[in-house]
């Protein structure tokens, strides 16, 4: 049986950044459903992301020009190192997509959920997820009206996820066990 484990930051003082990586972090819009599916097939193989395995390209189209939910990528020299999906709750056409990399943070009630995020195996163990995390982090607080930042592991994850969890300032909880073998509850 799985357990998964629910971490959140309710103040945007909360976040504790890593030390600076050479990442470049960029939104993907207009959406790109191919990346998205690329992406969540190669970091999740490794990690037992099974929940979308069965998406066809309609299904990855439909999600991922959803206004609720933003995809960041992050490059190194051009080249992509992983990626980050953020989605909204609650919601709206003029909501979703008012992501301000650089603007404050409201009290209004949104909550954001770091849906996934992930590095390509390539480029894991070498110092980049916390900085990546960190910024994924930063940009989540500036959606308007943010007043948590939230994600869920469990325990078929990297064994970095939660020492990275916890070290971005990023609290447990939650716990449950999906009474399934693997992690997509």
């Amino acid at each position: 049986m799985t357990s998964v484990t629910y971490f959140q930051q309710t103040d945007a003082d909360h976040l504790r950044p890593a030390g600076r990586a050479e990442l470049t972090i960029s939104r993907v819009f207009p959406a790109e459903p191919s990346f998205n599916s690329r992406m969540y097939r190669e970091i999740g193989v490794d990690w037992n992301w099974v929940d979308r395995l069965e998406w066809a390209e309609g299904d990855w189209a439909s999600y991922c020009s959803d206004p609720c939910v933003s995809t960041l990528r992050a490059t190194r020299g051009g080249e992509v190192v992983g990626f980050a999906e953020l989605r909204m709750s609650p919601c709206d056409e003029t909501t979703g997509p008012a992501f301000n990399y650089s603007g404050g943070v409201g009290d209004d009630g949104v909550d954001v959920e770091i849906v996934y995020f992930g590095l390509l195996p390539q480029f894991a163990g070498r110092g980049l997820g916390g900085w990546f995390l960190s910024e994924v982090c930063r940009i989540a607080w500036n959606v308007p009206g943010c007043r948590r930042v939230w994600l869920h592991t469990c325990d078929d994850d990297s064994p970095a996820a939660v020492p990275n969890y916890l070290s971005r300032g990023f609290v447990e909880y939650a716990r449950a066990d999906t009474g399934c073998a693997t992690c997509s509850a």
